[in-house]
């Protein structure tokens, strides 16, 4: 049988198919199809742009330990041995739950695999790459990409897998939400539909003539406008087995029902939903799926039921039957929904009672008096609040959900002939507006007019709902009914469905789309005033190394009060948005300056700098915001956020903790940016990025004892058409969130390489290496140390050296101070680089425990220019002597400088009078053939000696 793959496995051929993959993923993101739909489109772009093959996309099942495979599915016919359907958790390495991509450089020998190995031996696969997705903060499913060769996956391409893994998990979160909107909607909507019910069954309970009409047009209702898939009622008979007769019938499997025999004394019976809501006398809800064997389980789950309630029927406080509803779905009834139950219930039970009443009365005034009591018990318990009053306003009747609605104390009795004029009076201070109300209601009694559905606003925030009915027989008008209904909850539901579309549920603050919604209106509303809008962005520092290093829970607190932080610092009218992660959007009015949105800025900065206290911990976090103003920027609402987003960068590359306003010179220095960012991106993945050497030497009085001490590793870019390149040329990037690490890790790479060669050759250098302050406090830099020294276990720690700048560890000195130390323990050398230009020079000495100081080469240049250069120099040099550590002098580029520094006790240098950066192959050669100056071991030998 052939082996050969079914797809052409090829590694990314440049940034340009990258890009188009995340393009094309985003596009794909931004329809919003189904997940099936979503996942199998990943899978194809992936295959079609970047070469990948066998390509997985998992959804994790924590109860079950899995991850079930969504796509592809199904899988190529004949390759189900590669596409397992699933995958257990227990083989995922911690980086992978940490929400990094795991890379498995050998699959063969990795635990937990045994089961695939073969398929893996058929395909040729050696490598994988397990690409967390995340929602919510939390690992939600994975992106598996295998591959034969190892290398396949290269750090643009893993780039572009963390940025795909994102999209999704944002498409993830959406869905979420979307699914939760639509939980809700369906949630207000079932419970609305039960509540037309209830209003039904009460019309139902008044003119029904019969009991078996009452109960078949009850059942009818609850089937056909409720969509239930059956319901019946029993009336419970006087016999030995008390038995219960069915009486009405609606919906699926009538000749079962009819034939069905309910005996409560049968043991048979006593779990059933029927029997138990008579013997308990409240609301039973049973699930068929979960009951088991039981007789009346096993009859539900044939009709294809999943969940049914029953709910006892009462007259004059007696059970005497019940009234059954089953529907397929298992969650079919809501608490809400068996409140509303219980009261068609009641208002069934009240209609059999009046119906049995009203038999017994012949005379039709006893009738009448009878048809009015048994219409103030059928109204007297309901939710809804009635008052009936006669034509010349005296109150005929009202129920007790009218007292306890309007705030009166006693019994409803107690109203009856009070003129309707004192009823006003004593509900008055229930309204939230009463002049108004009053003004309402005599206007509503003026006109005589029909009202529905009118909304009222009560104290301590509810709503009611008023109808108003006048009561007209033969043309004449013998009074009015008032009917309330309290629909706050149902409104509060509506509030939260909006709000879940509209809003953070994090931060609690205005969601994109909502800026988006406001930012027009605010434009539309600058160009009728004639006055000026901000926008801007927001985006915290540092944000990333709190949730790298404190969690997912840390973070959220601090995106909690950064968002109350901002909030209090805006003006009246000003709306500040979360547009995901650590990003938010601001929205000035009526701004009448750029010096006024500066001020806002300043205060906010201002607010954003104090620590967020969060356990034991105080968190530090500032914030870069870019702004631009409109319509001096008269682009579209969607080009004005990007505006203010390129300002924004402008800002953090200024150093942070800033602000920044747009201008059109930042489009072009962003499109430079992103030139020299996809430049660098290409020259890793090339591998252009190159180390030249230069030496470090010690000179001895005795010419013979002069050597050489080390060799520091100096980046240059190969570029086809300047050649090699300086780093001034590219120095933005090596500070880059996206690439530090990646140089960091190459270059580190590169010079142990370097160093096996030297000592293969008999040479014993240590080599340093300049790490950029990103790649320093970044948190997996140990790690990245240890892993580079333990690829070239030839090579001693104490070979390794890393040059730190002064301007570097600034940004966190105490997490600078913890690197260090551990580098240090590790046995790897520590030194300053560019000693003497920063803010803070000797505190740096006095908190970070470095080996070497490398005096800078400005005060190196300048050193015989003037008795004041040369003064700073010695100084220099005199206080790393008394703080015991080793001074280099850099950019010693004459003879004359050497003798000036040796003079005063500097005895290492480094620069182009000793030897120009030179290729690792050149070094054995020039270690072999260096002789120092003769005048710099006569310059020791003439010094004065110290005291």
């Amino acid at each position: 049988m052939s082996t050969d793959p079914p797809l052409p496995e090829a590694p990314p051929d440049g940034a340009e198919r990258l890009y188009a993959a995340l393009a094309d993923i985003g596009d794909l993101v931004a329809a919003m199809p189904p997940l099936p739909e979503l996942y199998a489109g990943v899978v194809r772009i992936l295959e079609r742009h970047v070469g990948a093959w066998l390509v997985i996309v998992g959804e994790l099942d924590h109860a079950a330990g899995v991850m079930h495979r969504r796509a592809p599915d199904p899988p190529p016919p004949g390759q189900e041995d590669i596409y397992p359907a699933t995958v257990p958790l227990r083989i995922a390495r911690p980086a992978f739950w940490q929400g990094r991509i795991d890379v498995e450089p050998n699959l063969v020998d990795a635990p937990g695999r045994e089961a695939l190995r073969p398929a893996y031996a058929k395909y040729g696969i050696r490598a994988a790459a397990a690409v967390p997705i995340l929602r919510s903060g939390q690992v939600h499913a994975a992106l598996i990409l295998r591959s034969r060769d190892p290398s396949f996956f290269s750090p643009p391409l893993l780039k572009l897998l963390g940025r795909a893994a994102a999209t999704l998990g944002r498409a993830l979160e959406g869905e979420a939400q979307r699914a939760e909107l639509q939980r809700a909607t369906r949630e207000a909507g079932r419970l609305q539909r039960a509540e037309r019910l209830l209003s039904e069954t009460l019309k139902i309970a008044i003119h029904a003539e019969t009991q078996e009409r009452l109960f078949a047009r009850a059942c009818d209702v609850i089937v056909q406008a409720g969509s239930y898939a059956v319901c019946w009622s029993g009336v419970l008979q006087d016999d030995a087995g008390r038995s219960v007769q069915l009486i009405a019938h609606a919906g699926r499997a009538e000749a079962f029902y009819r034939a069905l025999r309910i005996r409560l004394a049968d043991p048979v019976f006593a779990s059933s939903v029927s029997a138990s809501a008579i013997t308990s006398g409240t609301p039973q809800l049973r699930w068929p799926g979960r009951g088991g064997d039981a007789s009346w389980a096993r009859d539900a789950r044939r009709l294809g039921l999943g969940s049914i309630l029953g709910l006892p029927l009462r007259v004059a406080r007696q059970i005497e039957g019940v009234l059954v509803i089953g529907a397929e779905d298992e969650n079919a009834f809501t608490d809400a929904e068996v409140r509303v139950f219980g009261e068609i219930a009641l208002e069934l039970g009240l209609g059999w009672e009046r119906l049995r009443s009203s038999s017994a009365r012949e005379a039709a005034e006893k009738a009448l008096q009878t048809s009015l009591r048994q219409f103030q018990a059928i109204v007297s318990n309901q939710y809804a609040a009635t008052l009936v009053v006669t034509a010349a306003g005296q109150v005929l009747f009202a129920n007790a959900a009218f007292c306890r609605m309007f705030g009166i104390d006693g019994s409803p009795e107690q109203l009856l002939g009070m003129h309707a004029a004192d009823i006003i009076e004593r509900v008055r201070p229930v309204y939230a507006d009463p002049d108004r109300e009053v003004r309402r209601i005599r206007e509503i009694l003026a006109r005589g007019e029909c009202v529905q559905g009118e909304e009222m606003a009560i104290r301590g925030g509810r709503t009611y709902l008023r109808d108003f009915v006048p009561i007209v027989i033969d043309g004449q008008p013998l009074g009015r009914m008032w009917q309330h209904i309290d629909i706050t909850d149902r409104k509060v539901q509506a509030a939260q469905i909006e709000r879940l579309a509209y809003y953070d549920t994090l931060t609690e603050l205005p969601n994109r789309r909502l800026f988006f919604e406001w930012l027009g209106r605010a434009r539309s509303l600058s160009r009728r005033h004639q006055d000026a809008i901000a926008i801007g962005v927001l985006d915290l520092d540092g944000f990333k190394v709190i949730n790298d290093r404190h969690g997912h829970a840390a973070g959220d607190a601090v995106l909690r009060e950064s968002a109350r932080r901002m909030q209090t610092a805006l003006r009246e009218g000003d709306i500040a948005a979360r547009l995901g992660g650590d990003e938010f959007a601001l929205l000035l009015i009526d701004i009448e300056s750029e010096e006024q949105a500066r001020g806002v800025s300043r205060r906010m900065l201002e607010a954003l700098r104090a620590p967020v206290p969060w356990r034991d911990e105080r968190l530090l976090c500032s914030a870069s915001i870019g702004w631009t103003l409109y319509p001096r920027d008269d682009a579209p609402t969607d080009v004005l956020l990007r505006h203010a987003d390129l300002a924004m960068y402008a800002a953090k590359q200024a150093g942070r903790d800033r602000d920044q306003f747009y201008s059109e010179v930042l489009e072009t220095a962003g499109s430079e940016q992103r030139a020299l960012h996809e430049q660098m991106v290409a020259a890793l993945a090339e591998d252009r990025l190159l180390l030249l050497f230069q030496p470090v030497v010690a000179i001895d009085a005795d010419p013979r004892t002069c050597r050489v001490t080390a060799f520091e590793a100096l980046l240059r870019l190969h570029d086809d058409a300047r050649g090699l390149l300086p780093p001034s040329a590219f120095h933005a990037m090596l500070d880059d969130a996206a690439l530090a690490r990646p140089i960091g890790r190459r270059v580190l790479e590169r010079a142990l390489q370097t160093g096996e060669r030297l000592l293969a050759q008999g040479l014993t250098l240590p080599i340093s290496v300049n790490i950029s302050s990103r790649h320093l406090l970044h948190p997996e830099f140990i790690r990245d140390v240890s892993d580079a020294l333990a690829a070239h276990p030839a090579v001693d720690a104490g070979l390794l050296g890393l040059e730190i700048t002064e301007t570097g560890p600034s940004l966190d000195r105490a997490l600078a101070r913890r690197v260090i130390e551990e580098c240090r323990a590790r046995g790897v050398l520590v030194s300053l680089d560019d000693f003497g230009t920063g803010n803070s020079s000797l505190s740096h000495i006095q908190q970070l425990d470095v080996a070497t100081l490398k005096m800078d080469q400005s005060f190196v240049r300048d050193l015989l220019a003037g008795s004041r250069n040369l003064a700073i120099a010695a100084g220099i040099i005199t206080t790393a002597h008394m703080l015991g550590v080793t001074l280099v002098a850099e950019g010693v580029e004459t003879e004359a400088q050497g003798i000036a520094l040796l003079t005063h006790g500097c005895r290492h240098l480094q620069g182009y009078a000793i030897a120009r950066p030179m290729a690792a192959a050149d070094i054995a050669a020039w270690v072999r053939d260096w002789v120092p100056f003769a005048s710099w071991p006569a310059a020791l030998r003439s010094a004065p000696r110290p005291a």
